[in-house]
């Protein structure tokens, strides 16, 4: 068993399907290779905390899933979130660099 491809997800229409539109074509700028990559990677996180333990392989599964569409929705509908969490991480946008002081001479 593993994780549902974005692609199988969009399949599902409504709720899936918008997460799945914004997470490839506005937070990948349409790199669904990356964007599959991201949420792999985000439902595997998942699927490894303590909430998992006890539950079978294919309900922890679908429940890993389940809350990673869940957390992807909330982000891409908050206006403050304007890019994918692994993206930041990977690559954090840098805050604007203050100018250097000038050094008199000695």
């Amino acid at each position: 068993m593993s994780v549902r491809s974005l692609y199988e997800l969009h399949e599902e229409g409504g709720a899936p399907a918008e997460f799945v539109e914004k997470f490839a074509g506005t937070w990948h700028d349409g790199d669904w290779s990356l964007a599959e990559d991201h949420w792999e990677r985000l439902v595997n996180k998942l699927l490894q905390s303590s909430d998992m333990e006890g539950l079978k392989r294919r309900d922890a599964l679908r429940t890993a899933e389940q809350e990673a569409l869940n957390l992807g929705l909330s982000l891409l509908r908050s206006p403050a979130a304007t890019r994918c969490p692994l993206c930041a991480i990977a690559s954090p946008q840098s805050p604007p660099r203050a100018p250097r002081p000038m050094l008199e001479p000695r």
